[in-house]
């Protein structure tokens, strides 16, 4: 029996995160080991690249493909399953993956998928080891028939038995689906063999894939527009032993990547997580990998986080994902979050073993019942608390409580579509792209609202959470009690009314939104993207996720001009908020300075600067150790040493070169998604 295994990723464009696939590494390890008790020979190959593996079909065809659908392949999917089946038809083609749960998975969400994916003959429903194996072997016994295989009811599975293009009928649906009985989850995790430890995803760890690690399987909430755990009933673990061996075997291969990607819904739910960060950091200390770990964390357990937190020391950064702080939308969405005091707590216990400014949470616009008002508070209030605030509009996933019809009736007036990042690409001389359904107007927010967050999310990213500009918003915060949330708005103000580089920015970013981020549906997307004008900026790597897009035009090209749009922001304020300190506008002048130093430099090789000296008025290396209390004014210049550790220029400069895309900004978008904002900032000491 031999068996190509896709988890299908655009690598057309030589950007975005690539990830180990760990999850048909789980399938294929389970398979070949059922097939093998069974005395059955059974060759399991894996692929992520589209191209490699229509091209390994055509060398030497399978059996049997078994693709993951996710939201960012479907369509790539879609296309590698026409081809096959339109040169191959002999080859069983199984789907499986998030984008049916028991919420969908019947004829009506059947309907759906097999009129677009007609060429998908089965779709196991929920976790697919099991589901996937019992397939594929009862198409050995039935001798490799399709037809056979696909005349009756297979349990777990959906059946398409269309043997024609014109589509399915709802109302007889029955003559052309089959919906299996639910067939449950494994009784333990460990009867399927690690895809590490034993061989199956080596050949990843050549290029620059980012490892995927597993510890615990499911999620004990039900938030509505998330399908994690959905058709599980209880938390599945991994045995710690085998989660250890792997922790160590992954970081002595790992040389092309510098992130290891926590696959838990909820890492810290357990007490034994901490023993795994513990090993994590202990093989960062001896084999340089990871140097950063990203994590999904526990939302109900402060203090597990914090035990978890303390082992990782500084190599993940501790998140507490609120998606709102108001009590109606909490109801609305059946989400469950801690309590503002255990935040503080957390807080507390985080800064007394100094990793408190890793600490970050995340905001969901366009969730029922949220309002402008509370969203704004929400930014404010958790600013307040000292976390990153990463905002995100909302979007719509296939098999979420929220995807419902009446949900979405009761809800969502207007819903739009956008590019999923990266997601796109030329596969046989045909484009094709990935859409992500996105909220555009609710029951409490106008097209207007949303309009207004799109930027105003950007700035509070780029200027606080990520840093760039956090020095100003801090002085102003501490020293005159300009909130960080008040003078973005007033920025926001400022932009839109001045004529320079920084308001035209404004106007592309913003026409950027409305063209290419609110189309009326799939196909308006597809044909704006298709057009050669449109396409080259795709293909240039000129386009991508707004918020970084844009971070990166300003901090590699519009430094200047965007302080001085601060600097004039200031002055203003300064004569409205009556500020009386005469060297208010110098400090303010001064510290931007300093920012733009430790900013990232490249020289105009686009080759990393690994350090550098400048003189500064004012002794702000001691205004910061301070708390951000006093700046003072020394008799004499001060003078700094800005550089990267010898480890730091080595983790930077092996994902710089990792990333094939030749354009700078798009590969420090990549960069950004899974690494630390520490990392493109420099370290500075008094010369």
């Amino acid at each position: 029996m031999k068996i190509y295994l896709g988890d299908l990723f655009h690598t057309w464009t030589k950007g975005g995160i690539w990830t180990i696939p760990l999850n048909i590494g789980y399938v294929g390890s389970y398979t070949k080991k059922k097939f093998e008790e069974e005395n059955i020979e059974c060759e399991i190959k894996l692929f992520k690249d589209a191209n490699k593996l229509l091209d390994k079909i055509k060398e030497s065809p399978p059996d049997v493909v078994g693709l993951g659908y996710f939201v960012w392949n479907e369509n790539l999917n879609n296309f590698v399953t026409n081809y096959i089946k339109k040169n191959y038809p002999k080859i069983l083609i199984i789907g499986g993956g998030p984008r049916f749960t028991n919420i969908n998975a019947n004829f009506k969400g059947a309907k759906e998928f097999f009129d677009k994916n007609k060429t998908c003959d089965i779709f196991v429903v929920n976790q697919g080891e099991k589901g996937f194996y019992k397939v594929a072997k009862r198409f050995y016994d039935l001798n490799h028939e399709i037809p056979f295989l696909k005349s009756t009811n297979i349990p777990g599975c959906l059946v398409n038995n269309v043997e024609n293009k014109k589509g399915i009928i709802l109302n007889t649906c029955e003559d052309h689906i089959h919906i299996g009985e639910n067939i449950g989850t494994l009784d333990d995790l460990n009867e399927v063999p690690s895809p590490y430890l034993n061989g199956m995803l080596d050949e990843f760890f050549e290029d620059r894939w980012m490892p995927v690690l597993e510890t615990n399987r499911s999620c004990p909430y039900r938030c509505t527009f998330c399908a994690w755990g959905i058709g599980t009933q209880k938390l599945m673990r991994f045995s710690e032993e085998r989660v250890l061996n792997e922790i160590e075997y992954i970081s002595e291969r790992c040389k092309n990547s510098k992130t290891l990607i926590i696959a838990d819904a909820n890492f810290g739910i357990l007490e034994r997580d901490a023993v795994f960060a513990k090993r994590m950091f202990e093989m960062s200390e001896k084999h340089k990998f990871p140097f950063s770990v990203n994590v999904q964390w526990n939302k109900t357990r402060p203090d597990r986080v914090f035990k978890v937190a303390k082992e990782f020391k500084n190599i993940a950064a501790v998140g507490a994902s609120m998606q709102t702080l108001n009590p109606e939308v909490l109801k609305s969405i059946k989400r469950k979050n801690l309590t503002v005091d255990q935040v503080l707590e957390l807080q507390k216990q985080l800064k007394a073993i100094g990793i408190g400014d890793k600490s970050f949470t995340e905001l969901i616009v366009g969730l029922p019942d949220e309002t402008r008002e509370s969203h704004i508070y929400a930014n404010r209030k958790l600013i307040d608390l000292g976390f990153e605030v990463w905002n995100y509009f909302l979007h719509l996933l296939p098999g979420t409580e929220m995807d419902e019809a009446e949900y979405r009736k009761k809800y969502f007036k207007k819903t739009g579509f956008r590019l999923h990042d990266n997601s796109y690409g030329i596969y046989k001389g045909e484009k094709i792209f990935e859409a992500q359904e996105t909220i555009l107007k609710t029951n409490n927010l106008t097209n207007d609202d949303f309009k207004f967050f799109r930027f105003f999310h950007f700035l509070i990213q780029m200027m606080w959470s990520k840093k760039w500009y956090y020095y100003l918003l801090i002085f102003m915060k501490k020293n005159y009690d300009i909130h960080p949330v008040d003078f973005i708005i007033e920025l926001v103000k400022e932009i839109e009314l001045e004529n320079s580089p920084i308001s035209d920015l404004h106007k592309e970013f913003m026409n950027d939104y409305l063209d290419a981020e609110c189309f009326e549906s799939e196909q308006s997307l597809f044909k704006y993207w298709s057009k050669d004008k449109n396409f080259d900026r795709l293909k240039s790597g000129e386009y991508g996720k707004l918020n970084m897009l844009y971070t990166y035009k300003i901090v590699l090209g519009l430094r200047k001009e965007f302080s001085e749009c601060l600097i004039k922001l200031v002055k203003k304020l300064k004569i409205k908020m009556k500020i009386k300190d005469e060297t208010f506008v110098e400090k303010c002048e001064e510290i931007l300075k300093f920012q733009n130093c430790k900013f990232i430099q490249f020289t105009s090789s686009n080759l990393l600067k690994h350090d550098f000296d400048e003189a500064f008025t004012f002794d702000i290396l001691s205004w910061i150790d301070d708390g951000y209390k006093v700046l003072s004014k020394p008799e004499s210049k001060e003078k700094y040493n800005f550089y990267f550790t010898k480890n730091e220029q080595d983790a930077l400069e092996t994902q710089l070169n990792s990333n094939k895309s030749s354009n700078l900004n798009s590969k420090l978008r990549d960069m950004t998604v899974y690494t630390s904002t520490k990392m493109f900032f420099y370290n500075v000491e008094r010369k």
